[in-house]
């Protein structure tokens, strides 16, 4: 009997010491094949105008994974909180986001297929702001490099476009997520000059193409970055078709950095991206151009690098529409902390026809990790 119960210890030890020999080895392959990724973001907004002021706090946090599958198969999974307080009308909002959650398939040389809830990176939605909801969707996409051309297409059956008041707009029929949304793309360089084209259709609401140029040339002591982009879309529910064209260059020159730019929309409208960040439309802070029909917009600003982690800057916008017509100056100070951390500040003023003048301000804070 005791020879058994030895037997049986011994053999109970042994597959013990089997099953955590494999299981250490199955975490480690995890662990080396899995990156965690992240950031936190915290932002204080506030505005005065009359006697009324109104305020702003928001924070989100994002925590995502990444994982290697196998050499051709691979996994992103990201989530976010979500909270904004708003002081004035605003509606309050505050929720778990699902970001990412899709497969990525490299087996075709030159070609990926993403499947799942993941980001529209096009230049008529935000694939990436830290403090607000971004433009992510549910469906397929393919990008296949074709030679010097980049193909990206994709197919989406639900959106996250209704997710926060004001960010995204629609002036034909309500944007409730649940539309369709597809769209096809060509990229590619010329020399320094960067090309690309896009359609876009979200189903019962929108069709619109846009197409873009930019450049980055670089001498021994100047940089000169010129840009220029045209935007037209057929809005649902809207008899006229909306266009918006702009066009700009950025310099840098040392510590000296300064741009300006020029848009201008069509008699008949200026709806051409149903997002105001989207760099279809040209904006300053808080003064934009899209939406605005017959309308101009010039920017302007200069910055110096008074540190090498420490920016300063002034911007200049106004908007000349024929119902009124509205100015924005304000500063703005940017302290990169490490490589993984920077604070913003802006302070500045609107002054618009008939009203009385805005004071804005906004203190902004990332970690990334």
């Amino acid at each position: 009997m005791k020879k058994i119960i030895k037997m049986s210890l011994v053999a109970a030890t042994a597959v013990s010491c089997f099953t955590s020999n494999v299981s250490a080895k199955s975490i480690a392959d995890i662990a080396d094949s899995v990156d965690v990724f992240g950031y936190v973001q915290i932002r204080y907004d506030e505005n005065t105008q009359s006697s009324d002021n109104a305020s702003s706090y928001t924070h989100k946090e994002v925590l995502g994974v990444t994982g290697k599958i196998n050499d051709d198969l691979s996994y992103m999974f990201a989530g976010a909180n979500l909270k904004a307080d708003k002081s004035d009308d605003g509606a309050d909002y505050s929720g778990f986001l699902m970001v990412y959650n899709y497969f990525t398939y490299t087996g075709i040389e030159n070609t990926s297929i993403s499947i799942g809830r993941q980001g529209i990176d096009t230049p008529l939605t935000v694939v990436y702001d830290p403090a607000d909801a971004t433009s992510e969707a549910t469906g397929v996409t393919l990008t296949s490099k074709l030679g010097p051309v980049t193909l990206n297409a994709a197919h989406f059956q639900s959106t996250d476009f209704d997710t926060v008041a004001g960010r995204y707009n629609n002036p034909g029929e309500t944007i409730d997520g649940g539309e369709s949304y597809t769209h096809i793309g060509l990229s590619g360089k010329a020399g320094p000059v960067s090309l690309d084209a896009w359609y876009a259709n979200m189903s019962d609401r929108y069709d619109t193409y846009t197409v873009g140029a930019s450049a980055k040339i670089k001498t021994e002591e100047v940089m000169v970055s010129p840009y220029a982009r045209y935007t037209s879309a057929d809005v649902e529910g809207i008899n006229e078709d909306q266009s918006l064209s702009k066009i700009g260059v950025n310099i840098k020159a040392g510590i000296i950095g300064a741009g300006i730019g020029y848009g201008k929309t069509d008699k008949k409208g200026g709806w051409v991206t149903f997002d105001k960040d989207a760099a279809a439309n040209i904006q300053g802070w808080n003064v934009s151009l899209l939406g605005n029909a017959d309308a101009d917009l010039v920017k302007a600003n200069i910055n110096v690098d008074a540190l090498p982690n420490l920016n300063i800057g002034l911007n200049y916008t106004t908007l000349d529409v024929a119902s009124v017509d509205k100015s924005e100056v304000f500063a703005q100070i940017k302290y990169q902390m490490s490589s993984n951390f920077s604070a913003m500040v802006k302070i500045g003023q609107i002054e618009e026809d008939d009203t009385n003048d805005k004071e804005i301000g906004r203190v902004d804070l990332l970690w990334l990790f």
